[in-house]
């Protein structure tokens, strides 16, 4: 398992987008071009009750946020997840392709509510905004901190645990 992870991580960063971005050039305009492409995906879905959830979105800081420990600067968490998606888009192909946008676009949303639990909170927020999720897109989000990797219960919450970390660096743990 371990070999495996090397060798998509190293292909993944390969062909992703991450950066290290330490010039500030107008990164509020590059934070809207993140938000163009996150919306973007997030319409392509063809899910109900899609455009409440980004007018909830455009309604917070979501979009200008950075991301925490990983992708300090204005956009980051939107460009993390970005990132997610296409590393999910990678490693889970077989997937719905609505689902992997679904559980990748959403599964730090809950970072714009102050304290710990964001996973639980991004559930909770598209709960109360009337989206629906399918089991498998609530666990992934609700799960994708579980770094007991056993634990995970469907193909769609392991891949996604394993995009977070390679987007966020965590995947040099598992060396």
């Amino acid at each position: 398992m371990k070999k495996l992870l090397s060798i998509l991580s190293v292909f993944i960063l390969a062909f992703s987008t991450v950066s290290c971005r330490s010039d500030k050039v107008d990164e509020h305009a590059k934070a809207m071009e993140y938000k163009e492409q996150y919306i973007q995906i997030l319409r392509s879905t063809g899910r109900p009750g899609m455009e409440e959830v980004i007018r909830q979105l455009e309604a917070t800081k979501f979009f200008t946020m950075e991301a925490g420990n990983h992708h300090n600067f204005e956009g980051g968490l939107v460009k993390h997840s970005l990132e997610v998606y296409r590393i999910l888009k990678c490693i889970a192909w077989f997937q719905p392709s609505d689902s992997i946008a679904i559980a990748a676009l959403f599964h730090d949303m809950g970072k714009v509510d102050e304290g710990g639990w964001h996973t639980w909170r991004s559930v909770l927020h598209l709960t109360e905004w009337g989206f629906k999720l399918t089991a498998k897109e609530y666990i992934a989000i609700f799960r994708h901190h579980n770094i007991e990797y056993r634990y995970c219960r469907y193909a769609l919450d392991r891949a996604l645990v394993v995009a977070d970390a390679i987007s966020t660096g965590w995947w040099k743990l598992w060396h």
